[in-house]
Formats: structure tokens, C-alpha cells, sequence
């Protein structure tokens, strides 16, 4: 066995020993785990947003998996727009419209730069100064200090087209707690990412006419609801 081959084993048995590791975790906490198709996603603190999701939106941001829980938003380390349906952080190419959609008229009060920095691509905690590297504790302290320093994402429910923001942390722990434990998800290494089945091909370009969907989809809601406002 080659030490690539090795090192990707390794990695997959960790991914699924933090998933059970997780569930054991809460069901000593309390009962038993329900299962994954009645687990709210309030249930570690995600906050739901109150306008309609279009079941195109995930496929528009790049996603080509199939699993029912998927998180947007910047990664920490590359900086780059992706994202994680409990494996690794993804790229996509489809930061543009994640830009349009934080910005739609219809979404900006919900998810405003000033409150959710780091949805837009900001980490405030840049500026912060550490002797040691930012650790679990140190995390924690961030947010506890200073919410605005967190790292939000958003979690979009592809199963019931709901969408949530929350802390990555509390995101991650989520699709730990929601993954099935007797099947291995995430079993794919491509280009030294732990990814899920369907994903292979995630450097395919985005569909520009899913783009254009989305665009109206969330611009007739918006008109919606300003004829309603003027009645």
C-alpha cells in the first residue's frame, strides 16, 4: 500500500470516527439521537432565514452532491467561496452569485455585511493577534467576545428548500450529528479533498441558465412582496 493510499484511508477512518464520535456525544447528553429526517437544524443554534428557496440554489452555488445538508460560504484557510456537505471545503466557481444573492434586496436585510462579515468574504479576526494558533478554546472565546468575529455560513436544507445561518463550527457538528452511521459518505479523494458520491466532477463550470433562475426566482418573491406592502 502506498503512503498516499495509506494517508487517504486514514483520513476517511477519522471522518467517520468524528461522526459517530459526535452522535455518541449527544446521545450521552440525553436520549437517543432522532433520526436524521426529524432533526431540526435549530437544534445547535442555526437561526432559519424567512423568505423561499428555490431547489435549483444549491446546484446555482456550485454543489453537485446529494446529500441533504449542504453549508456556503468563504473557507477560512484559502479564502476562496465553497462548500461542505461534511467532508472537506469545496471550491466553486460560483462566487458571483453568491455575491448577487447576499446583496438581493429581497436577502440583504437578513444577512448584512456589518452583522455577518464573513459571509462577504471578511474575517475581522485577522486583526486579532495570537501568541499560540487559534484553537477550539480560542474559538470559542471569539465568538463569546465578540459575535461578529465568528465564522457564519449558510446551511441550506435540500430536502425541505430551507435555508439557516450559523456558525461553521455549529455547522460542522450538525452534518456530524445528521450523516446515517452505517454508510461512509464521504469516500471520494480527488485532488487531496474528501468529498461525498456525485461530486466528482466539481470543476465542471457553473450553468449559466441556473444563474438566470435564481435571479428571478428570488426577484418575483421580492415583487411579491412589495405589492403586498402597497396594498
Amino acid at each position: 500500500m502506498s503512503r498516499t493510499h495509506s494517508d487517504r484511508l486514514n483520513a476517511k477512518k477519522v471522518h467517520r470516527g468524528f461522526a459517530a464520535e459526535v452522535r455518541r456525544a449527544a446521545n450521552r447528553l440525553g436520549s437517543a439521537v432522532p433520526p436524521l429526517s426529524v432533526i431540526p437544524a435549530e437544534v445547535l443554534g442555526a437561526e432559519p432565514l424567512p423568505f423561499e428557496m428555490p431547489a435549483f440554489l444549491d446546484c446555482a452555488f456550485g454543489y453537485p452532491g446529494n446529500l441533504r445538508f449542504v453549508q456556503f460560504g468563504f473557507s477560512y484557510r484559502t479564502r476562496e467561496f465553497a462548500y461542505c456537505d461534511g467532508g472537506d471545503d469545496i471550491p466553486s466557481s460560483s462566487e458571483s452569485v453568491w455575491k448577487w444573492f447576499l446583496n438581493h434586496s429581497l436577502i440583504s436585510p437578513h444577512l448584512p455585511e456589518e452583522r455577518y462579515p464573513t459571509l462577504h468574504g471578511i474575517f475581522p479576526a485577522d486583526s486579532l493577534t495570537f501568541n499560540n494558533p487559534i484553537t477550539a478554546e480560542t474559538s470559542e472565546w471569539i465568538s463569546q467576545e465578540n459575535p461578529l468575529l465568528a465564522h457564519h455560513c449558510l446551511l441550506l436544507d435540500r430536502q425541505e428548500l430551507k435555508a439557516y445561518v450559523a456558525r461553521r463550527e455549529q455547522n460542522l457538528l450538525f452534518l456530524a450529528l445528521t450523516q446515517p452511521e452505517d454508510k461512509g459518505l464521504h469516500t471520494l479523494y480527488i485532488d487531496e479533498l474528501l468529498m461525498s458520491s456525485g461530486m466528482e466532477n466539481y470543476e465542471e463550470p457553473r450553468d449559466e441558465d441556473l444563474e438566470a433562475l435564481v435571479r428571478r426566482f428570488f426577484d418575483v418573491q421580492l415583487h411579491r412582496r412589495l405589492r403586498k406592502l402597497r396594498r
